[in-house]
């Protein structure tokens, strides 16, 4: 599982500009860190009036909404989901009323650059990637194959083999 952490506190606090120097200063150490941010938003991403919205209410499992430069899933089940991020970091703005993780409180922007600099460093401590193969060969870190590992690690599958 990735390492988990959870930065919380009130409106213009500096949390965004916590995240943001975690991001920097971590990628700047490994350009190959896989580094996932979920942001808490008390504001509706979907509203009734939606076609998004309209397909789920009908019953589809899953929706997703493609614009020309994103897209965006929704699967608004349950919070399960963290633990099938390909990710090596998840930094996680809010949620102050779950433990999720690391968590640590900012008070003031002027904490940013501190509080980022404990983040990144535990984070150093934590980060493993396992050895992957695929088809009898070492596989190359992407988000791709972490993804693939991690949905067969959390559901202990040792092997999957296709047959044509």
């Amino acid at each position: 599982m990735a390492c988990v952490f959870q930065i919380v506190g009130k409106k213009d606090s500096g949390k965004t500009t916590t995240i943001l120097e975690v991001i920097k200063e971590l990628k700047r150490k490994r350009k190959d860190l896989i580094i996932a941010v979920v942001k808490h938003s008390h504001h509706v991403i979907d509203d009734e009036n939606k076609d998004t919205f309209k397909f789920k209410k009908e019953g589809a499992d899953l929706v997703i909404f493609h614009s020309n430069d994103c897209a965006l899933f929704f699967d608004c089940k349950d919070f399960d989901y963290l633990s099938l991020f390909p990710a090596d970091i998840i930094l996680i703005e809010g949620f102050k009323d779950l433990n999720l993780g690391d968590k640590f409180e900012i008070r003031s922007p002027e904490e940013a650059k501190e509080i980022a600099e404990n983040i990144s460093k535990k984070a150093e401590g934590c980060i493993s990637y396992p050895n992957i193969e695929i088809n009898g060969e070492k596989a190359q870190k992407s988000l791709l194959t972490f993804f693939l590992y991690t949905i067969m690690k959390k559901y202990g599958i040792k092997e999957i083999r296709i047959a044509d």
